[in-house]
């Protein structure tokens, strides 16, 4: 008879502990996905010698906004702005950043 009421309660008893203890250590804080997409550090495309150029600081979001590219102003010339800079271009176009 202990050994039947062991073998239910005591695998029982482990899995609530496993569910409490992770519960117990899981941030409370799931909004820092959302202010990570914020980039302070972009690219902009320079030609064929010097493809992807840095500029910083900027205020832009990876997030989509409709007709609202993050631009930047360069020698009279406006830009868009990129977040990664590969060996042949800059990807990942970036946009306004919507507060």
């Amino acid at each position: 008879m202990k050994s039947n009421f062991f073998k239910i309660v005591l695998p029982a008893f482990a899995l609530m502990l496993a569910i409490t203890a992770s519960l117990a250590f899981t941030s409370a804080n799931n909004d820092v996905a959302e202010e990570e997409d914020a980039v302070t550090i972009a690219y902009y495309k320079d030609g064929i010698g010097n493809p992807c150029v840095e500029e910083s600081p900027v205020s832009c979001q990876v997030e989509f906004v409709e007709d609202k590219p993050c631009t930047v102003l360069i020698d009279t010339v406006e830009r868009q702005l990129f977040q990664n800079p590969t060996q042949s271009s800059c990807t990942v176009l970036l946009y306004e950043l919507q507060e």
